[in-house]
């Protein structure tokens, strides 16, 4: 039987640990992944009916992926809300990833908090997370009008971040 070293053993635990914090960590801007485009997907809006994000090309895009039960993403949400009605040069998309009754769970969370936004679609299955392999949520995306991905942000976004990512889609 071979003998463990434990020491080694204890190094690697530390180092994903490590690695994990690091792409989880709230505030953490990573550079946008290579060849990523504004997926091909349909969703359920929370307003009823169903939207292609396909339908935003030729806008930029920002997509948010957040849920009702992540405190970073309560944190960012009055910021986004009230840059989405500011800017209406670019399309502010936000997905839901609550599971279950989603409909029901982000209407009465958007109520309570007077956060309405005009593109909040539903995302009970995480499809978006699936295709954009999302580490975390808050993650918000920002397409150009091509569809390309140009910036990624993993965390709560600050207003200062949040600027210069729309600067670099409306270019």
């Amino acid at each position: 039987m071979k003998k463990i070293n434990i020491s080694a053993l204890v190094l690697l635990l530390l180092a994903v640990a490590g690695l994990g914090w690091y792409l989880m960590a709230p505030g953490g801007k990573k550079a946008a992944p290579a060849n990523v485009d504004l997926p091909d997907v349909t969703l359920p809006r929370l307003g009823g009916g169903t939207v292609s994000l396909h339908q935003f090309l030729g806008k930029p895009v920002v997509l948010n992926l957040w849920a009702t039960w992540c405190p970073p993403c309560r944190r960012e949400m009055p910021l986004l809300t009230k840059t989405a009605s500011e800017r209406r040069d670019v399309v502010f998309i936000f997905a839901a990833q609550d599971r279950g009754n989603t409909a029901t769970v982000v209407r009465q969370y958007l109520d309570q908090t007077g956060l309405i936004q005009e593109w909040t679609l539903l995302d009970s299955s995480n499809v978006l997370q699936r295709e954009l392999r999302t580490t975390g949520l808050p993650t918000t995306y920002f397409f150009d009008k091509k569809g390309r991905l140009l910036a990624k942000h993993v965390g709560a976004i600050t207003p200062e971040i949040l600027t210069k990512s729309l600067d670099l889609i409306v270019k």
